[in-house]
């Protein structure tokens, strides 16, 4: 019993230090997010805008998730910062029906809209590089045309039911307004909302980047073991009078691309898991009431949240960084 009053009155104070800190360290943290991150959007767009990018199918990927992104830090996290710089239209805002139904809307809408996007820009990555003529046909600019818009009209109408599920509710024993889930809907929450949101975006989609990935690297290197032996046949039937043969490679625009996709994957995987398990977590368990374990939770949800919104401002630092290719092709608007 003295061990545990001790311990109590040892954490104490790194609880109060700790509730001073990490909201000063979330303010300045994600700011520099927002602002990284728009300038990122920008720079990113109007390269991706330029011709040879626009003609292919995985730019065009690229691209909606870019635009994505860059309405997930307008409609989700520049909301989320006024706490900090106007917190009376914060208190306001989020008492407010519509609003509370539309910033879950939107953060549920364009998580897994970005998500799904990257996903298809490895499918097309796959099929580029397999070996196989019925796989590569399918990556064209006109199934990307097709499936880009197909895919945000069904995101749009499947988040429409978060409308109904979230309202402002009086919480009890204060008698204060939250914006919460309808009680009477409950299963249908913790089904949709909980499990599927988190198991989209922090398992589903981090084992599909992660297996298509994998075998995105095995197409590359089946590929690269082919060329050495092929240009050698290509050579011998040249000489003696034969019609070339043409070579399945990949040209260096295309590994570029790759390559800018799996460093994208990987980040996106490490990024996103974290906030999931504390979103998961906040679903089905209370706020730990022992002092040492609620000084954990909170460090760690606070770096979750961080993470999460990096992951939407990641996208012109990874690509610029990944590819000698794509720092050529950076220059400034109108000039692209």
């Amino acid at each position: 019993m003295a061990n545990n009053t001790n311990t109590t009155t040892t954490l104490l104070p790194d609880l109060v230090r700790a509730s001073i800190i990490l909201p000063m360290m979330d303010k300045y943290v994600l700011t520099i997010v927002y602002i990284c991150g728009i300038i990122g959007s920008l720079f990113n767009v109007f390269t991706l805008l330029q011709k040879q990018f626009r003609t292919n199918p995985c730019s065009l990927y690229f691209l909606s998730a870019s635009i994505t992104d860059f309405s997930i830090r307008n409609l989700v996290l520049l909301m989320d910062l006024m706490r900090y710089f106007n917190p009376k239209v914060f208190v306001y805002m989020d008492i407010t029906t519509i609003w509370c139904q539309l910033r879950k809307y939107f953060t549920y809408l364009l998580s897994c809209l970005s998500s799904t996007y990257i996903s298809l820009a490895c499918i097309d990555r796959f099929c580029t590089s397999s070996h196989r003529e019925k796989l590569r046909s399918l990556s064209e600019i006109k199934v990307s045309r097709l499936l880009i818009p197909l895919v945000l009209i069904i995101w749009i109408l499947f988040s429409l039911h978060l409308f109904v599920t979230f309202n402002i509710i009086p919480s009890t024993p204060t008698n204060s307004y939250q914006c919460t889930y309808t009680r009477n809907i409950y299963m249908f929450y913790l089904l949709i909302d909980g499990y599927f949101f988190a198991m989209f975006n922090g398992l589903i989609v981090p084992i599909f980047l992660a297996s298509f990935g994998f075998l995105i690297h095995r197409n590359v290197q089946q590929s690269r073991r082919r060329t050495a032996p092929t240009r050698n046949t290509t050579t011998s039937r040249t000489a003696a009078g034969a019609i070339p043969v043409p070579n399945l490679t990949l040209n260096r625009y295309n590994l570029h691309l790759i390559t800018i996709l799996l460093v994208q994957s990987s980040l996106t995987i490490f990024l996103n898991i974290p906030y999931m398990i504390i979103y998961l977590n906040g679903i089905y368990n209370n706020v730990p009431t022992n002092q040492l374990f609620f000084l954990i939770f909170a460090i760690f949800t606070y770096m979750a949240r961080w993470f999460w919104f990096t992951n939407y401002a990641k996208t012109f630092y990874v690509n610029t960084l990944s590819s000698r290719m794509y720092r050529k092709k950076i220059r400034f608007y109108p000039h692209l």
